[in-house]
């Protein structure tokens, strides 16, 4: 469904049945993308496990905005969650587990919402980044995450894991345990195998937080 943002496009939100509060995923997309596939795609992965809220950006063309949209910079798409958050909350606040949110971005995604994650710490402290997010970091950022936090890089392409490797030892040395799921050839996407590997590795990524439950698939190592 859509949830109208004060100031910005209605962002989409996949809302579980029933009743009992559930944890949040906030997902950003690639530049070109739209919230919908996104929502769509997670609400599938986590079989109702968390409500997912998935923001727009800003269209690429206004006049043509179903070609696809984008974030202009991390400090919008900071204004934009914000933003969205409140909304979330207003509208479906009991329906939210107490708790951090869990945040997955792709892409452009990935790369403003890894900024966006050290700027407003503690706000994530699991975070998904796939196909991007990976040059964001040193120790210094990685200390805003706080120890116990946890970052799966999830990459299908050379470039992508090598420069993830990279990444996952500033966040050791910060105490942020880190994960790469690699499917080398796969492509600059998270269908397919990428796709199947970050499921693999969603519980390895929320392990220790009882809003999630019993695994959510098994875990590969």
């Amino acid at each position: 469904m859509d949830l109208p943002v004060e100031g910005h496009l209605p962002a989409v939100l996949a809302l579980p049945t029933g009743d009992s509060p559930r944890p949040l995923l906030v997902v950003a997309h690639g530049a070109g993308d739209k919230p919908e596939w996104q929502c769509e795609w997670w609400s599938v992965a986590l079989a109702g496990r968390a409500l997912v809220l998935c923001l727009r950006g800003s269209a690429m063309y206004p006049r043509k905005p179903d070609t696809g949209f984008y974030f202009r910079d991390h400090y919008a798409l900071g204004r934009e969650l914000t933003a969205a958050l409140r909304a979330l909350e207003r509208a479906h606040g009991t329906r939210i587990a107490a708790g951090a949110p869990v945040f997955a971005g792709f892409s452009q995604g990935a790369i403003m919402g890894a900024l966006v994650a050290q700027e407003r710490a503690p706000l994530f402290s699991r975070l998904m980044l796939i196909e991007g997010g990976y040059d964001e970091w040193n120790v210094a950022g990685a200390k805003k995450l706080g120890r116990g936090a946890r970052v799966l890089f999830a990459c299908g392409q050379s470039y992508c894991a090598s420069h993830a490797r990279t990444a996952m030892q500033w966040l050791s040395r910060a105490g942020v345990e880190a994960r790469l799921e690699h499917a080398p050839r796969a492509g600059h996407t998270y269908a397919g195998e990428v796709g199947e590997r970050v499921r693999e590795a969603l519980p390895w990524l929320v392990d220790g937080d009882v809003r999630w439950g019993a695994p959510l698939t098994s875990s590969r190592r």
